[in-house]
């Protein structure tokens, strides 16, 4: 208004400016020239101003658009998840898992101390190998029946990797054995790197089911027993009803936490409330992202420490923690998994969601 008023102002001073001496005032062309061309002058100001504005909200707008179908396309890839039709944590104590959610549970501290495998104290590293392999195809059996064709995974310690084979063909043996009529293709590959695998295994798009076999054992030499021994085992059908999701894990730094934790809250469990933090291996982490979290000290994240019970983590304790969480918190959730595969690396962050959480989720 204040530009439109000084055009018109301007423009009707010029008229009497230019207005030829002599000449009557009081005519209609004379109040035409200096009503007129103000109203013509503003009209056009006005004309070009609306259309630069529309110009400018089009652009705003579409904009907005833009930003709305990016972030859309950033939160579908963030979520992308593998479905886990079921799972199975194998831990060195004899309580049972489900005790492990409950905030109240405590044990004797395992910190900073290596604990095996009750069932197979004094045994060889044969008759751990055979009899964890024995267990897992039990736990499984029904659930891999219907299959046609599963790839077994085997995610083990160095020491055990160098035994590779041996693992491979016992594998192969046991699961025929159990469920006959299946196919069965074994490979194994390093316990370590488990974020980086799963990343890799959420953009695969495929009909494949696989059966993930993470174990942490001792052998027969006790300059191995570095480690308390664990195993964990996940049974991934990209059709299935999933017991429950590993979403998109993320890799991150101290100095990077809070923006990943964001990240993570923001597009991986929207409103949802985060129910537990699993950790092993990083104790100072978990704090860190607890206290992150924590926007009202009366409304804390629970935090389970794994190691105080499970004793010193391995190769293979980021996979048992995330089936500690799937197991022991079935029907509830969202869980965030968090673990260090050693004490100078980089932090590995995992959400874990059971499936009625999932149901009726774009993803």
């Amino acid at each position: 208004m204040p530009l439109l008023i000084a055009i018109a102002t301007g423009i009707a001073a010029a008229v009497l400016l230019l207005w030829p001496q002599g000449r009557p005032t009081g005519t209609a062309e004379f109040w035409s020239a200096l009503i007129g061309a103000p109203l013509i002058a503003c009209a056009v100001a006005f004309g070009l101003s609306i259309g630069r504005w529309e110009d400018a909200q089009t652009n705003a707008e579409e904009e907005e658009l833009e930003q709305q179908r990016l972030g859309e396309l950033w939160r579908g890839w963030s979520r992308r998840h593998v479905r886990v039709a079921e799972v199975a944590a194998f831990l060195p104590i004899t309580e049972s898992i489900g005790s492990l959610a409950d905030a109240k549970f405590h044990l004797p501290t395992a910190r900073g101390r290596v604990i095996g495998f009750d069932w197979a104290k004094g045994r060889s590293d044969v008759f751990r190998r055979i009899k964890l392999l024995e267990r897992v195809a039990m736990r499984f059996a029904d659930a891999l029946s219907s299959q046609q064709e599963v790839i077994v995974t085997l995610m083990l310690d160095d020491a055990s990797l160098q035994k590779a084979d041996v693992w491979i063909k016992r594998a192969g043996h046991i699961l025929r054995r159990a469920v006959p009529g299946v196919t069965f293709e074994v490979q194994a590959r390093p316990a370590k790197g488990g974020a980086q695998w799963l990343a890799e295994q959420v953009d695969v798009i495929g009909t494949a089911t696989q059966l993930v076999v993470a174990a942490q054992v001792w052998s027969e030499r006790e300059t191995d027993q570095k480690f308390s021994e664990g195993a964990a085992a996940f049974l991934i059908e990209p059709d299935a009803r999933q017991v429950g999701a590993i979403y998109r894990p993320m890799i991150t730094t101290p100095d990077a936490l809070d923006a990943a934790l964001a990240q993570m809250m923001r597009m991986q469990i929207g409103p949802n409330r985060l129910k537990q933090i699993w950790s092993t291996g990083c104790e100072d982490g978990a704090a860190a992202i607890r206290s992150a979290l924590t926007a009202d000290p009366k409304d804390s994240v629970t935090e389970r420490l794994l190691d105080g019970f499970l004793g010193i983590p391995g190769p293979a304790s980021g996979w048992i923690a995330m089936s500690v969480a799937l197991e022991a918190m079935r029907g509830d959730g969202p869980q965030m998994v968090a673990w260090r595969e050693a004490a100078s690396e980089p932090l590995h962050l995992c959400m874990v969601l059971p499936a009625h959480h999932q149901e009726g989720t774009t993803v």
